[in-house]
């Protein structure tokens, strides 16, 4: 997926953490993982996105893989150009690169993710 617009992860944390518990999704360039997210600093599934700027450069970000609206899993909604997934259910945009996302910025090490310390 090559897109649009590359936008900063809006989501913060305060140290680098391993993803735990990888797993291949249906989706090319998708994994479902957990992860402890802030705020309320809990372990919860997460998906990771794979996508490509219009420069050429491979980026990785993450977010829950509920939807915050009725909780729908996202894990079959495909990430767009536009930089958002749209949820099946309501067709609420999830900002995964785009302007207003609260995803986590994710780098691959070997076969493992990472979500890396907000500057």
């Amino acid at each position: 997926m090559i897109i649009k617009q590359y936008f900063s992860a809006g989501g913060r944390i305060s140290a680098e953490q391993q993803v735990m518990q990888i797993q291949d999704t249906n989706q090319n360039n998708v994994w479902r993982g957990r992860a402890i997210l802030p705020p309320a600093n809990l372990e919860k599934d997460i998906l990771i996105y794979q996508a490509t700027t219009e420069q050429g450069e491979t980026k990785y970000r993450a977010v829950p893989a509920k939807c915050p609206h009725q909780g729908v899993d996202l894990v079959d909604d495909v990430l767009k150009e536009d930089g958002n997934v749209y949820c099946h259910l309501h067709k609420r945009p999830i900002c995964i690169f785009s302007e207003y996302n609260f995803g986590f910025d994710v780098v691959k090490r070997d076969e493992q993710f990472y979500l890396i310390k907000s500057e």
